[in-house]
């Protein structure tokens, strides 16, 4: 994806994510970007994809950098609460309408990105499970293909049920309590002891 097309898709992701998919027509997006129609098709054949154009560039900027962590030599539950702060600025800037159009008119699309999403989640759960292990902050006796498979579904079963308000789903309080859920579920005596002393008094700094 070059520079320009690069641009384009900023532009339209954030008028998906603000009107939603169906809301916003390609006449919409030429008039936005203060293009012709004819100059739009140049780079994309139709709408659907233009909506993967936005999903593929949702998803690589979705893809966390540890490289900071591993200058600064952080252990496993400090990786965890890197994380936790990423995921709550996700949550801030979740748009439902967005996602309930991609899920109703462009599944297989959805389907897609969200093998993609899964399999990363899986992956950066599972690594980061070995290592709290091999460090002594997770139980030893935890099975972290299981674990790492069970925090997705719980997730994912939350954020589809009808239990919850679309109001508290966006909340960061109830990702908070997900969180602490399960961290205190995988921690050994003494990853208690490391969170008690380092991070109760500062949990949402």
């Amino acid at each position: 994806m070059d520079d320009k097309v690069k641009t384009i898709v900023e532009n339209i992701t954030k008028m998906y994510l603000e009107y939603g998919i169906k809301g916003v027509t390609m006449d919409d997006v030429a008039h936005k970007l203060s293009i012709s129609k004819k100059t739009l098709y140049q780079y994309f054949n139709d709408k659907k994809e233009l909506v993967m154009a936005v999903l593929e560039l949702q998803n690589k900027n979705r893809n966390i950098d540890f490289s900071i962590l591993e200058q600064r030599d952080t252990n496993a539950i400090e990786e965890l609460f890197y994380y936790y702060k990423i995921q709550v600025q996700m949550i801030k800037n979740h748009k439902p309408a967005f996602v309930y159009d991609l899920k109703k008119y462009y599944p297989d699309i959805f389907m897609h990105f969200q093998k993609i999403k899964h399999k990363r989640i899986i992956d950066s759960v599972i690594d980061n499970l070995i290592k709290g292990k091999k460090e002594g902050l997770y139980r030893d006796d935890l099975d972290e293909s299981v674990i790492s498979r069970i925090n997705l579904i719980r997730v994912e079963g939350i954020m589809n049920s009808d239990i919850f308000s679309i109001e508290e789903l966006v909340s960061t309080n109830l990702f908070s309590e997900i969180f602490r859920y399960n961290l205190y579920g995988i921690v050994s005596d003494k990853g208690r002891e490391l969170i008690q002393q380092k991070f109760n008094k500062n949990w949402n700094q």
